[in-house]
């Protein structure tokens, strides 16, 4: 249901800059804008489902058990999640005990009627009692809110630091298999606000906090109806009364939200690099795991209570204004008109029957009851489905990889690094995962230590399939590669990738800064300002990046969304961002992006400076270097200059191309294999390939007659 909002009050466009008609408020991370004449529709729907599964109860108690005592670690839990479930029970007693005074004060009325006396210390009271529980509810209210933030915030940073640890270790076959991404996302949606752990306590604690609440209510209620006539009719009559305006509710507000803290945008940007699939290769090949979870768990404790989605936080600016004498004493005159009624009805019993006195007090109670009733349903209806979850946020911590780690540390001497690493493919056949068709076929070549290779052929042939199998992002299907003459799956991956500086033909960048994006080409330094400088100085990105507003301080891609509201179409601009209304749907979160606006060639530099601060490292050495089309979206002067810097910056290293293009390149390789529908066709220099005529030698010609 969408409404449109028309004022002639109402500003051409919405600008968080008008201190007149916006107001702006702080929200933990967030600046949340709002047009003080509010204006948009709101529809909060209640929606409910029952899984009575006997086998899923069974099954999910044991790790329930072990999510309290995670929870129980976690610093300060224990004592705010008792003080929580204190409030909890003592706020589900309140609505028996007014129910109580309501029949007290009606009692009042009825002796008053029949015996011409009224218990004036009773009705004193009674009528202070009253409104006592009216006070005593806005207390809790208030420490409820209180209580239940920080307690929510440290569950949840507790299970995203579980959450990130368990999908950043996973390897490329395991992270790319659909089955172990839909158990990634039962386990922990990405577009959940709050966590599992938390829902499934508040779930379990309403659950049971709604039952103690129905059957008080049910015992006083009983009793008020059992000596009123018609008091069950009228009790019906309410209930279906109160069923009927359990509806939506509708709010009118424009609105816009920005997060300018730097470390919530950062981790929120680390989450995303670890949980996306496109970044997973550079993730395990270059060994960032370890690196990326000690940054997130750094900015997560800078942030601390200050984090949240915004409709997380949306609610605590709620908190400051509830607890105010006005708030108090219009809870207290709520309550007034019942006791004004009871003493008119003292001073004037002829007049007033007391059926009306009846009549109040039922349709009061019964609606409560019948609310009660409702929120017992819907909790009874998400216990199972919360205990599963739990079950299931623990079980992907059980997931194995599968490529299995080696034993034989690499290398056994790093220096020996310095003069790069040999790789032998033995009759290697390799299909990926999902597909019966062979990527590589019987392939065999060896390439000593030191030496320049050039993998040719055309695309899909199988160049970047090689690059793969030799940083082990999967395992062969059949045959052996051996690195330095030992198994590769005989060698510890940690080791192996240290060694190993890996640039792929489609490449990612990670939702950080430019500065985290060359960084991370070596995590043990990425800190480093003067070496992240070099390497982009090296990959040909400095220039155009000192050329950016923000420097290497620029995101590629912004990891936290602007919220904002169906904003007024003059508004075009938002925080200095463009605003895309076809993306308008009431709320909208609107991205910026800054890959979009520089060129593939810009973008491929920024990749390249990250693996030139892989190889810049100096200790450990890296050994061997793989670059898949590292020149496919550079100029030819572009790709001349960088084929310059990368045979400076080799040395004795062990250094692999892959391209479909030849040129100066193969002319200084030591050996080149010619590759073509998954088998190696030809092996040799260029100078070799171009006397045996073949294949090879047919299309060096042939491309090179566009120079001639």
């Amino acid at each position: 249901m969408r409404r449109n909002y028309h004022s002639s009050n109402r500003p051409a466009k919405f600008d968080p800059l008008d201190s007149i008609n916006v107001k702006h408020t702080h929200i933990g991370v967030w600046d949340l804008y709002e047009e003080l004449q509010p204006s948009s529709n709101y529809l909060q729907q209640w929606s409910s489902s029952l899984r009575n599964s006997y086998y899923e109860l069974i099954t999910s108690l044991p790790y329930v058990w072990r999510m309290l005592k995670d929870i129980g670690r976690i610093r300060s839990c224990w004592s705010l999640l008792s003080l929580y479930l204190v409030i909890e029970i003592s706020h589900s007693l309140l609505p028996a005990i007014q129910l109580w005074f309501s029949g007290q004060l009606l009692s009042i009325v009825e002796t008053a009627l029949e015996e011409r006396r009224v218990d004036k210390h009773l009705l004193v009271k009674v009528a202070t009692g009253r409104l006592l529980c009216s006070v005593i509810k806005r207390l809790l209210m208030i420490s409820h809110r209180r209580v239940e933030e920080p307690l929510n915030k440290r569950i949840k940073q507790h299970y995203t630091i579980h959450y990130f640890r368990t999908v950043a270790r996973l390897d490329l076959p395991t992270f790319e298999d659909a089955a172990v991404q839909r158990q990634l996302e039962q386990a922990l949606p990405r577009t959940s606000r709050s966590s599992i752990a938390w829902d499934t306590v508040v779930v379990i604690s309403n659950a049971g906090t709604t039952a103690l609440l129905l059957a008080s209510e049910f015992m006083v209620l009983l009793s008020v109806l059992t000596n009123q006539r018609d008091g069950f009719l009228l009790a019906f009559v309410s209930f279906i009364h109160s069923f009927m305006q359990w509806l939506t509710r509708t709010n009118f507000i424009i609105w816009a939200a920005t997060t300018k803290d730097p470390d919530y945008t950062r981790t929120e940007g680390l989450k995303q690099a670890v949980t996306g699939v496109d970044h997973r290769k550079e993730i395990v090949a270059g060994n960032m795991w370890r690196y990326l979870l000690a940054q997130y768990t750094f900015g997560i404790q800078r942030v601390a209570d200050r984090a949240g989605d915004f409709f997380e936080v949306l609610g605590s600016r709620r908190t400051s204004t509830q607890l105010s004498p006005m708030n108090i004493l219009r809870d207290a005159f709520q309550e007034l008109p019942q006791v004004i009624f009871t003493l008119r009805a003292v001073q004037y019993p002829a007049s007033v029957p007391v059926t009306l006195a009846s009549l109040n007090l039922i349709t009061q109670t019964a609606n409560s009851f019948t609310i009660t009733l409702l929120s017992l349903f819907d909790d009874s209806g998400s216990v199972l489905e919360k205990l599963a979850s739990v079950r299931k946020l623990y079980q992907i911590t059980e997931l194995p990889n599968k490529i299995s780690d080696g034993k034989l540390p690499y290398p056994e001497n790093h220096r020996s690094l310095e003069l790069g690493m040999s790789i032998e493919f033995r009759n290697v056949s390799f299909k990926y995962p999902d597909t019966d068709i062979y990527a590589l076929s019987n392939v065999s070549f060896k390439i000593e230590k030191g030496q320049l290779c050039v993998i040719v052929g055309a695309n899909g042939s199988g160049k970047s399939t090689i690059l793969k199998l030799i940083a082990r992002l999967y395992d062969v299907t059949e045959g052996q590669i051996l690195i330095d003459g030992i198994n590769i799956k005989s060698l510890r991956l940690d080791g192996l990738r240290r060694a190993i500086s890996v640039l792929f033909q489609d490449y990612t960048h990670f939702p950080l800064s430019i500065r985290d994006n060359i960084g991370l080409g070596d995590p043990e330094h990425a800190d480093d300002d003067e070496k992240i400088q070099e390497a982009a100085r090296l990959g040909g990105a400095a220039e155009f990046i000192s050329r950016l507003p923000e420097d290497f301080d620029t995101y590629l891609e912004r990891p936290v969304q602007d919220y904002y509201s169906n904003l007024p179409e003059g508004t075009t601009t938002l925080f200095g961002r463009p605003v895309d209304y076809t993306n308008i749907r009431n709320i909208a979160g609107m991205e910026t992006t800054v890959s979009k606006s520089l060129s593939g060639g810009q973008m491929q530099r920024i990749a390249l400076s990250r693996t030139f601060m892989r190889s810049l490292v100096s200790e450990p050495p890296v050994g061997l270097l793989l670059f898949d089309e590292p020149s496919a979206s550079l100029d030819p002067t572009a790709e001349h200059d960088l084929f310059e810097r990368l045979r400076q910056l080799r040395g004795n290293k062990t250094m692999v191309f892959s391209s479909h293009r030849f040129g100066n390149l193969t002319r200084h390789a030591d050996i080149i294999l010619y590759i073509n529908d998954s088998v190696v066709v030809e092996e040799g220099t260029h100078s070799q390939l171009l006397e045996r005529n073949g294949e090879y030698a047919r299309i060096w010609r042939l491309q090179a007659q566009a120079f001639l």
